[in-house]
């Protein structure tokens, strides 16, 4: 099986520079959703692209990167089965494939393509920072208010700082274990100031007990049952379209470049024309 050939890169097609970015993304999500149907592995759209393809059926004109959610023992099968048979093209982020990337940053894993960087102004980053499919993954905690949540994830953040996000896991497990209180869904993403004061961020577990078909771009994908809850409490009235000053990305002063790598060390240099079909290293 050849994903590479199964899932062409097309993002020379497309003919401005955002639209390329998509693309991109779009392929990096396509292979993602195969390899997740082919080991049975769940996963939904949350956050700003469960957001897109609610009121767009697609990417929103200025998005920059991807967002899929997965309670952790999806997460687990994901890495033991799926991230082996990855195309060497996309780049498994985690602290344990990036020394650069924190132990507890709040998104845990992220999918990098290897030819592409985020423009960052003046702000240099050392860990790899391809165009990226965010893979957020949702532990049960207990207390179903964010401010608990981001109380708890601060505190675990202390003492297991150098551990990660997998030994907050198993605190989380355990708490799970042992505790009368009602628990919710929450992911590490709730342990930075600012995402507690735009919202709730988790989901309650009815909500994505089920899971339901939308459409995004040509693809049928998976969203929580609960979609509407979330995102009332995520975004308030989300239906509303910011203003252009607003439309911008999330990870730059300007477009992602589709062409351009970062300075990692994973990356690949694009070469338009190459008889073999295959890229070079960098």
């Amino acid at each position: 099986m050849d994903i590479r050939q199964m899932f062409p890169d097309e993002r020379g097609k497309p003919t401005t520079r955002l639209k390329q970015c998509h693309a991109v993304l779009f392929r990096m999500f396509r292979i993602f959703d195969f390899l997740c149907k082919k080991h049975n592995i769940e996963y939904f759209l949350c956050s700003g692209t469960l957001k897109a393809a609610v009121l767009y059926k697609g990417f929103k004109p200025w998005d920059d990167d991807f967002d899929v959610g997965m309670t952790r023992e999806n997460f687990e099968k994901f890495e033991q089965y799926a991230v082996p048979e990855l195309p060497d093209d996309i780049f498994f982020q985690t602290p344990e494939t990036d020394a650069f990337y924190p132990a507890c940053h709040v998104v845990e894993a992220k999918l990098r393509d290897k030819y592409s960087s985020y423009v960052q102004g003046d702000t240099l980053v050392k860990w790899h920072n391809g165009l990226m499919l965010d893979l957020l993954v949702f532990d049960r905690a207990f207390l179903p208010h964010n401010i608990f949540i981001f109380l708890q994830n601060r505190v675990l953040r202390v003492f297991l700082k150098h551990k990660g996000n997998k030994a907050r896991a198993r605190v989380l497990k355990w708490i799970a274990e042992h505790t009368p209180f009602q628990l919710v869904y929450a992911s590490s993403y709730i342990s930075v100031l600012k995402t507690l004061m735009r919202g709730n961020n988790y989901f309650r577990e009815k909500e994505i007990s089920d899971l339901v078909k939308t459409q995004f771009e040509d693809m049928e994908v998976s969203i929580p049952k609960g979609w509407d809850s979330y995102l009332k409490r995520r975004y308030g009235n989300y239906k509303q379209v910011p203003p252009p000053e607003q439309q911008n990305g999330h990870h730059g002063i300007d477009i992602p470049a589709p062409f351009t790598p970062c300075s990692h060390s994973k990356v690949l240099l694009w070469k338009e024309e190459d008889k073999q079909g295959a890229q070079i290293s960098k």
